[in-house]
């Protein structure tokens, strides 16, 4: 599985570069390539994945003494990332695909003070161990590979510029982190059997589609140097993965985020509105 992700990574790099060249190995003038070193973070309200070694109630003597959860926690992530663009239809059209690193955090609690969490289960003597915690923080490192494709309304280049984006990403999990937060101490025996329980609750692979509303600051003049820098705000995310982001779900989910970009031309680049 591995193997598979990384040559997929492998091919979806190479495409929209490869586009570019022709056979004597020179970029083809008529295309505008530029590359873009990008930096963001976004602040989703998701849907909560429980896993399943959660109690349901909370006393053993009490059946109806029930856990109340959130429905909603937030997920947080950070990420920096490099991606070549270039341009079609008159170079209003930019299709970028690159390498993203992602940090998502967030955090697994209750209402109550503390939750019952099932260590193991032993089905002949009819035993379950359980411990209390007040809560679990969780990070995990993600290697992406995005795809976007971004659209200018105007058809001429200005120093100021919106455009709007659609794009999707697939992301391998790297590794996980996890704070358990015992409610008592002693406990912190079993760290490492819930980690490990964690890590083979919540999928390795995720993938998302997502938009963004963005700006473009930087006139771009035929053959010159000029860089761009981009500010774009995203919309909803809709994440297409079952347990696979944190203590995230399956579904969409409203996005507090912004990205930033600092792109440079490569080759002998055209501006916007030329064929």
């Amino acid at each position: 599985m591995k193997k598979h992700f990384f040559k997929s990574l492998f091919l979806l790099i190479l495409l929209p570069v490869s586009a570019l060249f022709a056979q004597d190995g020179q970029i083809v003038v008529r295309h505008n390539l530029k590359l873009a070193f990008e930096f963001g973070a976004n602040a989703m309200r998701t849907e909560l994945a429980k896993p399943e070694q959660i109690r349901k109630n909370y006393s053993i003597s009490d059946n109806n003494n029930y856990v109340s959860w959130k429905n909603h926690h937030w997920l947080n992530t950070t990420y920096f990332g490099i991606k070549p663009e270039f341009f079609v239809f008159n170079n209003r059209v930019g299709i970028a695909s690159g390498l993203r690193f992602t940090m998502a955090s967030s955090e697994l609690t209750a209402d109550r003070n503390d939750f019952m969490w099932k260590l193991k289960e032993d089905e002949v003597d009819l035993i379950t161990d359980y411990v209390r915690i007040r809560d679990i923080h969780h990070k995990s490192y993600l290697l992406g590979v995005p795809f976007e494709v971004r659209i200018f309304p105007n058809n001429r280049e200005k120093p100021v510029q919106n455009y709007f984006k659609l794009g999707a990403s697939l992301n391998y999990r790297i590794s996980s982190e996890y704070d358990v937060d015992f409610s008592d101490k002693t406990m912190e025996k079993h760290t490492n059997l819930i980690n490990n329980q964690l890590d083979e609750y919540y999928h390795t692979f995720n993938a998302f589609f997502f938009g963004a509303f963005g700006l473009k600051f930087g006139k771009f003049k035929e053959g010159s140097w000029t860089p761009w820098v981009n500010v774009e705000f995203q919309f909803p995310y809709i994440l297409l993965t079952e347990k696979s982001l944190a203590f995230a779900g399956k579904g969409s989910f409203p996005c507090v985020g912004i990205q930033m970009s600092f792109q440079i031309p490569v080759g002998k680049n055209m501006p916007i509105g030329s064929n």
